[in-house]
């Protein structure tokens, strides 16, 4: 592994370029945007760099900013503040550019409330804020053409505002509709928050029924401009109420159908080359109210709209009461209809996980967001697939066909078709997969399809009628359920059923699965072996998750945490932890304490840098390895910044002061010196403070800062002393760190 090295830095005209750059790009990628085609022909991973290196390059700035400002006489103060505040608007510009293109990367860039704290008043308006926001979440997911570019974009309703959300890493498994907590760092109308960990559900608002009929309202809207009509009424109410509610039907074994209104072509303000879906939401509504619908009628929306400058097909809320769903007037067919409406009822994309030439590994895995090629909500026009149809209540639940779970016991069990209409035949199998000790999590679906109805295009796939298909899930995390290629020999996924006679092992629990009969009727027989031993690749997380900013020579720890994922019958590890680091500096490497399968345990992590490190952000590789299988790693990086220097603040007690009156007599002014280094406190720095009278003569002063950080002296003022301002500076010295602060105060 390379050892990290800091990133180049970029010159000042460069950044004005960039900055200017990055106002642009607020409006083609920031949150709920229109989402136009690119026209900048820059790949968008170089624009994501540039716009990442501008924003740490303008955090070290306003850094050293801040520090000239505290080292500032009085008389040079404004100059040094101005260069300051100019740092931090452009700062504060970059990261608002960063956020849409790379969230993981803005949120490295944040300061620490400490440090942000330590920075200069002028500074604040443009610094992002520790909130906790509460409101009403919105999930969206936008799909384009091009499967690369979809993505899902969140929001908060709160009661002063709508507020774009981004996560740095994981986001939540939380649906349209949730009344929830956000602790995140707040940058004007940005949310940025590190995970989907740092949102709390406090009321899950009842999702829009999946069962019975959906009331829909579907809005043909196109513009003043161009006010084309793409298709008929009686065409779009043929294709709802007809192919599409059939469609419903069909899948929920007769519970759910699709009823409703299409309103005629609904004309509003151009323009057709705007792709601005909000706007089209509401100017839609507002002509169908206009023309005599009531809205609260329905439970769902659909708005249809020639939108020409789009990139996108389809979009659409994840849940929600109503859900609001867009979908283009040229891709306006099932299985577009389908696959955004089933994002309105709550569901999330059907994935495939590639693993090369096993089925399933524990590590070495490729995810496809729409890879499973057996349902709508992947990249096909056939039936939801066992797991999604179970998470919408369509199977498991009331009058649904069921699903057979299966105990950590042999035997055969008996499974109908999937499509087959409502009977009391389970319809899949739910197998356990005990992957960590204790309770399952994930779970392998099986089911069997057949050529029928809307499924029956699987007429000339024999792999498929003559095998079964296997999916790997969690329930209750709606943004699992994995297709598996249970023949990987192949490089086509068509053939992913699992044939008769063949038998699939699990290789973390040794659960077998093995078809016995395929056909209108199935029979799968599922077999636990006594656990066996099998390694797998752990997790290490660092704590704490953003930049520790720092100057030279000194260390950042960390708190390296393991979590061993070995099958229960391997024995208990420990791990070695290490970090590759730049020439010159140092790593503690620690060893964790002895670990069991399924268990988590931590060491601190100390990476020492080196006294003549430069100003910039350095990402260090850090690697936990099991000692007992050491082929077996995980790695996590851990971002140092190292700033020009200390910030030393010196402040005095009063900012005037009158002379006594008696000869005899003395006040004393008192000058606190602040150190900090990355926005904590610097203990044992030796402290000189020289205080200047007007006359010019100089009185030195010294003593060591405290384990917060600070250090107090105090300056005589007699009856005779001149009056007048007298400058302070204060300087702090560790080791080969040295810097300096000024004040100044008035004796009258």
């Amino acid at each position: 592994m390379q050892a990290a090295t800091p990133e180049r830095n970029v010159h000042a005209g460069f950044l004005r370029t960039l900055i200017a750059g990055c106002a642009a790009l607020i409006l083609v990628a920031s949150p709920l945007s229109a989402h136009p085609p690119r026209i900048d022909k820059t790949p968008p991973g170089e624009i994501q760099q540039a716009t990442s290196q501008a924003a740490q390059d303008l955090t070290l700035a306003v850094l050293d900013a801040a520090r000239q400002v505290a080292g500032a006489m009085p008389s040079n103060r404004g100059k040094a503040v101005a260069t300051l505040v100019a740092a931090a608007k452009n700062r504060h510009d970059a990261i608002l550019a960063l956020l849409p293109l790379d969230a993981s990367e803005a949120l490295k860039v944040a300061l620490p409330a400490g440090l942000r704290m330590s920075l200069p008043g002028e500074a604040a308006s443009f610094l992002e804020q520790d909130v906790t926001e509460e409101g009403d979440l919105e999930v969206y997911h936008v799909d384009y053409q091009d499967p690369a570019l979809d993505h899902y974009e969140y929001a908060l309703s709160t009661r002063s505002g709508r507020l774009a959300l981004y996560f740095a890493d994981t986001p939540p498994d939380v649906a349209t509709g949730a009344h929830v907590h956000v602790t995140a760092l707040k940058l004007d109308g940005a949310l940025l928050a590190a995970s989907g960990d740092s949102l709390s559900v406090t009321k899950v608002t009842a999702l829009p029924n999946t069962l019975g009929a959906q009331k829909t309202l579907t809005m043909l809207v196109n513009f003043s401009d161009n006010p084309v009509q793409p298709f008929s009424v009686a065409s779009a109410q043929t294709t709802m109420f007809g192919t599409v509610s059939n469609y419903w039907y069909e899948n929920s074994y007769q519970q759910t159908t699709l009823t409703g209104d299409v309103t005629g072509w609904l004309t509003v303000a151009p323009s057709t080359n705007v792709c601005d879906y909000s706007y089209v939401a509401s100017a839609g509504k507002k002509a169908a109210q206009a023309a005599g619908y009531n809205l609260s009628n329905y439970t769902r929306y659909l708005f249809v709209f020639p939108g020409t400058g789009c990139g996108w097909i389809g979009l659409s809320y994840v849940g929600g009461n109503p859900s609001q769903s867009w979908v283009l007037s040229s891709a306006f067919t099932l299985r577009v209809i389908a696959h955004e409406l089933g994002h309105g009822l709550g569901l999330y994309h059907s994935h495939s996980l590639d693993c090369g030439t096993a089925s399933i590994a524990a590590s070495g895995c490729t995810k496809s967001d729409y890879g499973d090629v057996f349902d709508v909500m992947g990249s096909a026009s056939l039936h939801y697939n066992a797991f999604q149809k179970e998470r919408l209540g369509w199977l498991n639940a009331g009058a649904s066909p069921p699903i057979t779970a299966v105990s950590a016991a042999s035997g055969n069990y008996a499974i109908g078709a999937l499509e087959a209409a409502r009977d009391a035949t389970p319809r899949a199998l739910k197998v356990p997969r005990a992957a960590a000790c204790g309770s399952a999590s994930d779970y392998f679906y099986v089911e069997a399809r057949q050529a029928l109805g809307f499924d029956s295009s699987l007429s000339t796939n024999a792999s498929v009628l003559s095998g079964v298909l296997v999916h790997d899930a969690t329930p209750g995390s709606g943004d699992t359920g994995y297709l598996l290629d249970m023949t990987p020999a192949t490089a086509a996924w068509s053939d992913a059923a699992l044939p008769v006679g063949v038998q699939f092992a699990d290789p973390s629990s040794g659960v077998t699965i093995t078809p016995v009969s395929v056909g209108g009727s199935s029979v799968v027989a599922v077999s636990y072996p006594p656990a066996a031993c099998t390694r797998a690749a752990p997790k290490v997380t660092l704590t704490p998750t953003g930049t520790v900013y720092t100057s030279a020579g000194s260390v950042a720890t960390y708190t390296a945490t393991v979590a061993n994922n070995d099958s229960c019958g391997c024995p208990s590890s420990a791990f070695s932890v290490s970090a590759t680091v730049p020439a010159g500096w140092t790593a503690s490497n620690p060893l964790t304490g002895v670990i069991a399968p399924g268990s988590s345990g931590s060491a601190s992590l100390g990476i020492g840098t080196a006294s003549s490190a430069t100003a910039a952000f350095y990402t260090i590789p850090s690697t936990a390895t099991n000692t007992g299988a050491p082929t077996y790693a995980a790695s996590a990086d851990a971002t140092v910044a190292i700033t020009a220097g200390w910030i030393v603040k010196a402040t005095t007690g009063q900012a005037t002061y009158s002379r006594p009156a008696r000869a005899n007599q003395t006040i004393y002014a008192l000058v606190t010196t602040t150190v900090m280094s990355g926005g904590a406190p610097v203990a044992g720095a030796s402290v000189s403070v020289t205080v200047v009278d007007p006359k010019g003569r100089s009185t030195l002063l010294t003593t060591t800062t405290s384990s917060a950080g600070t250090a107090t002296v105090s300056y005589p003022i007699k009856s005779k002393s001149t009056s007048g301002t007298y400058n302070v500076t204060a300087t702090a010295t560790l080791g080969s760190t040295k810097s300096s602060g000024a004040t100044s105060f008035v004796v009258q």
